[in-house]
């Protein structure tokens, strides 16, 4: 028998030097190959430090089984071919399994300079109201605020939250330096995170999806759910030369739509006063935006090799394809703060009910938890803090979401500017702004997350 090792890792483009993985007494050479198909993107030529995988298959005798290897695996040493350095990691993850603990997890892209702390209930109660029971948060630089919301999930006993540090690459070189690795990848190698977090599925999950923080992937049928949907189409087959029938569902792509609906999020000063109530009533498009553009996939972990932040890039067996949902079922809505363009033309669907009756739901859950996390001073759990000791009992929040993306918008129309001579990262941004500098963000320690061969 056989079982893979995969390893995600960030390198230069072009890089050919061989690793070796070492577990136990056995020694092997690693495959490499780039996350994603170009080196560096085309988009962006300047940025070269980019995602790539780690590869190798390695056989067992018959009297151990894949979770024996898997128990070894924990520890793995990793070897460059350059050098007799050897530098160790442990495995964030089991082998993939036939049945899994969860039908629906949800990878969230790393948070870089978060500060807008109503969006994570909304974030996290939309998709429990979808199915999700498990959640992959990646977390670069969050505010204390954020932290504590983080902290209030990852505390509730109908889901599980699994925090994975994605910090800044450890390096002595200043902020503004160009050969800081951290000024060499395109923002936070975001499609590295999610193909990791894809990786990380495959022993818990059915399905895995990655998402941002403002959007929701909305049945349209009130007779209808996500997973109702993508059930329906899991039994499709395709006939293929030689008429052998085949199941070829290896994803499901939702198209999307922006979407607005009037808040005050960025003028509330405590958790409590947050409300779902201006989902009762949306504004969307009517046109829905072709494959590709911000659409949001639902991959089967197994069978995806390469994923995309908006569809398959390649799956590990030509017989898997994606199958696009029929829009007028469901969509993504792609909320925004700010109404954009898009909602100022005519092709707008008023004051739709579509969401309002799983808003009702959002309200009910996080309105309980709220109460238990205010009230946890006077009962049987642990008091959460944050940081800088905030808790859910202080009166008052700092609500800094709005000044901090005005900030960062600001840096990247700079960045725009340089495109052509560097690399486009937000990482110039952090040692300039102002609403929080530097060390009043909640960071992962580098040197712990990260392995340097």
């Amino acid at each position: 028998g056989g079982v893979g090792l995969r390893i995600t890792s960030l390198q230069e483009c072009g890089g050919n030097h061989t690793t070796k993985a070492r577990i136990g007494e056995e020694q092997f050479p690693l495959l490499q190959t780039t996350v994603y198909v170009e080196c560096p993107w085309f988009f962006v030529p300047r940025c070269r430090l980019v995602g790539h995988f780690h590869m190798a298959e390695i056989t067992y005798n018959s009297k151990q089984t894949v979770t024996d290897i898997a128990n070894e695996w924990q520890l793995i040493e990793l070897v460059d071919g350059r050098s007799t350095t050897v530098s160790t990691t442990t495995s964030s993850d089991g082998p993939s399994t036939s049945t899994h603990a969860h039908r629906l997890a949800v990878c969230l892209q790393p948070m870089y300079l978060m500060a807008d702390w109503p969006l994570m209930p909304n974030f996290f109660e939309t998709w429990i109201g979808n199915g999700a029971t498990i959640f992959y948060i990646y977390v670069h630089s969050i505010s204390e605020e954020v932290d504590l919301m983080l902290q209030m999930y990852e505390s509730q006993e109908d889901i599980e939250v699994v925090r994975v540090d994605w910090p800044a690459i450890p390096t002595n070189r200043s902020d503004d330096d160009e050969l800081n690795p951290n000024n060499r990848m395109y923002r936070t190698e975001v499609l590295t995170s999610v193909n990791d977090c894809v990786l990380r599925a495959r022993a818990t999950a059915d399905l895995v999806v990655s998402s941002d923080l403002d959007e929701i992937i909305a049945p349209l049928n009130t007779n209808e759910t996500l997973l109702s949907i993508i059930d329906a189409h899991r039994p499709i087959q395709m006939v293929k030369k030689g008429g052998r029938m085949e199941n070829l569902a290896g994803a499901f792509l939702f198209q999307q739509s922006f979407a607005y609906a009037e808040n005050d999020w960025f003028s509330i000063s405590h958790p409590s006063k947050l409300s779902f109530d201006h989902y009762q009533h949306v504004d969307y498009e009517t046109k829905v935006w072709p494959r590709g553009y911000r659409s949001k996939v639902v991959y089967v972990p197994d069978r995806v090799f390469r994923a995309h932040v908006h569809d398959v890039t390649a799956f590990e067996n030509k017989r898997w394809t994606t199958v696009v949902i029929d829009s007028k079922r469901a969509r993504v809505l792609h909320f925004r703060q700010i109404k954009n363009k898009w909602m100022k033309r005519k092709n707008v669907k008023k004051n739709s009910e579509v969401l309002r009756a799983a808003a009702a739901g959002w309200q009910t859950t996080y309105a309980a938890r709220i109460k238990a996390a205010t009230g946890a001073i006077s009962g049987n759990s642990p008091q959460l803090r944050g940081a800088f000791n905030l808790t859910f009992n202080s009166g008052i929040w700092p609500n800094l979401g709005e000044k901090v993306l005005s900030e960062i918008e600001s840096c990247r129309n700079k960045n725009e500017e340089m495109k052509k001579n560097k690399c486009v990262t937000e990482w110039r941004c952090r040692s300039t702004m102002q609403s929080l500098r530097p060390g009043q963000w909640v960071e992962p320690d580098p040197d712990e997350a990260w392995t340097v061969i």
